[in-house]
């Protein structure tokens, strides 16, 4: 539902998001939809395996087949996993880039650290595939891949918020209706908000991990299948509240009186450099991203 909701508000938005942006949010969306069914597909495939297709005679077959970390399926999800936790930091470092002028140096810190947690994670997922594995051996892999995507995604979020809060500080002069408060701040609570939903997840499988003397069961795996529907929630979340935000914040606004300015117009917003300003600060195309950026702005 979400997905459909998310398909909805960005091809229904033609004017105002550009088409590089819309194409970047719907293939990301797509791709992690796609990888959420494929591992809910896994999931019931499992359930099946466990409980309808058992052995005859065979006692307790549930839990033998769970505790059998090699097997596809599991393997299967493992491997979905990762690349859904890639996908996301994809998606979170696409923000970084488009709320700094697109500059590539910045996001540049964060896609090296985010390249070493996949390594680390893809590595850690086909050595569990492998019987002969010492798990014991395996738990630098774990902790560094988790840890590493819990730094990128802390980091990330809070370096995007702190650029909104500075924006909106410098924005604030240029509104047509003057109002206390960052104009931004809505912005900035739907980013924080949602990446603390996935990093609070990954504390949490770092926390039962590490409580089991590196032994993935029976809490650790098992929470995988709740962290996985996170990662996909927390960036199809981001577009639905702003969709949906923006969509209230019009029909408030400008449904009674005739507003200077149309909300699905504006796509730049440029602050000349003055004294008091650092260099020239360009906005682009930022509202298809996130909600607030595009309301009561005087160019």
């Amino acid at each position: 539902m979400v997905y459909g909701i998310c398909m909805y508000l960005l091809m229904s938005r033609i004017g105002s998001i550009s088409s590089g942006s819309r194409w970047i949010l719907v293939s990301t969306s797509t791709m992690l939809f796609v990888l959420a069914t494929i591992y809910t597909a896994a999931s019931l495939r499992q359930l099946l395996e466990a409980f309808v297709y058992v052995p005859p005679g065979v006692q307790d077959y549930a839990t033998l087949y769970f505790a059998a970390y090699t097997l596809p399926m599991r393997t299967l999800k493992d491997i979905v996993y990762v690349n859904l936790t890639f996908v996301q930091d994809i998606v979170l470092i696409w923000r970084l880039y488009v709320v700094f002028n697109r500059d590539w140096r910045i996001p540049i810190p964060f896609i090296l650290m985010d390249l070493a947690c996949i390594a680390a994670a893809y590595a850690d997922a086909i050595l569990f595939a492998i019987p002969t594995t010492d798990l014991s051996t395996l738990v630098p892999l774990t902790v560094s891949s988790w840890s590493l995507d819990l730094v990128v995604n802390v980091a990330v979020t809070l370096t995007i918020a702190a650029r909104l809060w500075w924006l909106g500080r410098n924005v604030a002069a240029f509104r047509v209706t003057h109002s206390p408060g960052n104009p931004y701040s809505y912005s900035i609570y739907v980013i924080v908000e949602s990446g603390a939903i996935f990093s609070s997840a990954t504390v949490v499988m770092l926390a039962l991990y590490r409580s089991e003397n590196g032994s993935p069961f029976p809490y650790a795996i098992p929470s995988l299948d709740v962290a996985s529907q996170l990662a996909v929630l927390t960036p199809l979340l981001i577009v639905v509240r702003a969709g949906l935000y923006r969509g209230t914040v019009a029909s408030e606004k400008f449904g009674t009186e005739e507003s200077t300015l149309n909300t699905d117009v504006v796509s730049r917003v440029r602050l000349v450099q003055r004294p008091g300003m650092e260099a020239d600060v360009e906005l682009h195309n930022i509202s298809s991203t996130f909600p607030d950026l595009s309301n009561d702005v005087k160019v």
